[in-house]
Parts: C-alpha cells; sequence; structure tokens
C-alpha cells in the first residue's frame, strides 16, 4: 500500500474495525502515527458502524453484538483487559455514561474509570474536590462530550448549589455553581439515574428547590451552565431519561402503575414536540437503549434480574430475555467501538 495516496489509504484504514486498525500499528512507525493522529480518530469515530451493548456487573463488563437477533436468550461475552480486578467484589461495577467509544465506570464508591472496550486503554479520574458545602451524598452523575470545545467531561451533583466537574482535556476539577434542584421524590434512595447525553449536554429530570414539579434539567457541557425544560406530563415519582434514534426520551418511574408511557422528544428542547408511546407490561422497565430493526425498543430492566426486554411500540406488547453469562444484577448501555483515548489530555 506504500504507492497508494495517502488519501486513499486513510479512507480504507477509516473504515476498518478497531481491532485490526491496533494490529496495523506494529506495522510501521508511520501507519501508527497516522492511526494514532487526532484527525484520523475522528475520522474513523464518524464512519463507526461496530455497535455493540456493554453490560456491567459485580465482577466485570460483558459485550452483546449489537445486531444480535433476540429470538431467544442472549449470551454475553466478558471483556479483557478492565482495569481493576473485580472478583468476589460486592459493590457492582456502575456504568455513569457511554460516549464515542469511552465509557465512564464507578467500580467502586467514589473511585471512576475512563475505559475504551476496544482499544483496553483506560485512566482513573483523580478525585473530586470536597469543600466546605460540598462533601455530601451524591444527587446523580453524568458523562458526556461537548463537540464545540471538543472535550469529554465527568459531572457530580450534590444537595448543594455546586456541581463537580472533571474535563478530560485540562485533566482538572472545577467547581461549577447554579444547582438548584433536588430529588423527584423523597423516597428515592440512592443517586438518580445517569444523565443522558444529547447534543452536547447532559439531561436528568429533578425537581426545583422550593417547588412541586419535575423539569428536564440539561447541564451544557460546553457552558457548565444549566437550563430547564418541561416534562411532557405530572409524575409522582419522575421520569428517567433515555436516547432513541437522536431524540431525548422520558419513561415514568412510578412503580404503581401497571402500564407505562415513553414519551418521545421529536424537536430538541420543543416542549410541544413530546410524541407519547404506550408500552405495557412489565411494569419494571425504566431505560430505554437502543431501537432494535429500526422498530422494537430495546430496554433495561430495573430489578435484581438479568434480563433486557424488547417491546414493539406499535401494540404494546414486550418480550423478555434472559441474559446468559452474567450471574449478577447489571447497568446495561450502548456503545461504538473508536480509537478515542481515554488519555485525553495528553493528544489534544
Amino acid at each position: 500500500m506504500s504507492n497508494l495516496p495517502r488519501e486513499l489509504i486513510v479512507d480504507i484504514l477509516s473504515r476498518l474495525p478497531v481491532k485490526s486498525l491496533c494490529r496495523f500499528k506494529c506495522v510501521s512507525k508511520p501507519w501508527r502515527t497516522l492511526i494514532s493522529r487526532p484527525d484520523f480518530v475522528k475520522t474513523h469515530l464518524r464512519r463507526a458502524q461496530f455497535k455493540r451493548l456493554i453490560l456491567a456487573s459485580n465482577d466485570s463488563l460483558y459485550s452483546i453484538e449489537h445486531e444480535t437477533s433476540f429470538e431467544n436468550d442472549v449470551v454475553a461475552v466478558a471483556i479483557d483487559y478492565f482495569p481493576l480486578d473485580q472478583n468476589h467484589q460486592s459493590y457492582p461495577i456502575e456504568m455513569i455514561g457511554s460516549c464515542n467509544g469511552l465509557l465512564c465506570l464507578k467500580p467502586q464508591p467514589n473511585t471512576f474509570f475512563v475505559f475504551n472496550p476496544a482499544t483496553h486503554e483506560s485512566a482513573r479520574i483523580p478525585d473530586a474536590p470536597t469543600p466546605y458545602g460540598f462533601d455530601h451524598a451524591i444527587l446523580a452523575h453524568g458523562f458526556g462530550y461537548a463537540p464545540s470545545i471538543d472535550d469529554y467531561k465527568l459531572v457530580k451533583a450534590v444537595n448543594a448549589p455546586l456541581v463537580a466537574v472533571f474535563s478530560l482535556k485540562t485533566s482538572a476539577w472545577k467547581l461549577v455553581e447554579g444547582f438548584h434542584y433536588k430529588k423527584p421524590t423523597e423516597l428515592w434512595e440512592g443517586p438518580l439515574p445517569c444523565g443522558t447525553h444529547l447534543n452536547g449536554a447532559l439531561h436528568w429530570v429533578f425537581k426545583l428547590c422550593g417547588g412541586n414539579e419535575c423539569v428536564i434539567t440539561a447541564f451544557d457541557l460546553e457552558t457548565d451552565t444549566f437550563r430547564d425544560m418541561p416534562v411532557p406530563a405530572i409524575s409522582v415519582s419522575g421520569f428517567s431519561t433515555g436516547f432513541l434514534k437522536g431524540c431525548l426520551c422520558l419513561m415514568d418511574r412510578d412503580f404503581g402503575l401497571r402500564r407505562r408511557d415513553i414519551w418521545v422528544m421529536k424537536e430538541y428542547g420543543v416542549g410541544k414536540s413530546w410524541t407519547k408511546i404506550l408500552v405495557v407490561d412489565p411494569c419494571y422497565v425504566v431505560k430505554p437503549l437502543c431501537l432494535w430493526k429500526n422498530s422494537k425498543i430495546l430496554m433495561a430492566i430495573d430489578r435484581n434480574e438479568n434480563e433486557l426486554v424488547l417491546c414493539n411500540p406499535k401494540d404494546g406488547t414486550c418480550k423478555n430475555f434472559e441474559v446468559v453469562g452474567i450471574s449478577f444484577r447489571f447497568y446495561a448501555d450502548t456503545y461504538v467501538e473508536s480509537l478515542v483515548s481515554p488519555r485525553f489530555s495528553a493528544i489534544v
């Protein structure tokens, strides 16, 4: 390939899976330099087609092919080179977010890693600052990417008017004011579901301090500021957020309901664009993961079982699938194989 134009070599290589590219780095120093270049990494990411489901349990991370048939129970495959040995660990590996092939993980209390399952690279995030008034229980986490400034950020919110924000580009924490929210219900124990990343912002459902109505709270990862958006309906226990085919979506978290509604925001930021998709039993479904074959909705279940559920929004029917190979309850998300490095500050 040495006689081929450089542009053609880039075009060919940028369409290959990450595993092959990692091997090709050993072919020659020029190829290693090319494949490691930030512009090549971004080109490869734009063309990334190798999508998977990622599951985090007590002992390890597992993956499932995105195009699995889901006609029978599915088999999860353990991911090698996970940064921490979790054997016999009772604390579950919590998935804070998945973005551009990077996973933000909390394998132990107050311990955070950014991990690329495709390249096996990982980086531990240093401990957050804890000034007076900030050392409280965590309300919510989130991890996402701000394309306008080319930076990945981890956000931690507590019962205080501050949030802590870690930048992978600067490899540093900073405290941001303006967090005037509380949990949707006091019955909720522990942190809320992790924020949904969309359009350069993280999204949760909170109540305003001093108020009783739920709002969608969006944290802009470029400006480090909050803004509110309306929810589509009144909810007793709030909503969980998700992402379906480029749109923000919500699901009611009231466990007393025998039927659930998924709401999809067709036009981002426009309250009148909320569209309801009716979902019936099982009533434990809380997190939409992706559209399967562009028609059915694959979702995670919030209960002590290792199952996924596939829902047909046309008639509300759902089918549960056991995930074989995992013996514990798991967190679930999607990810795309990429070359993005968690050691981001060293290459930008």
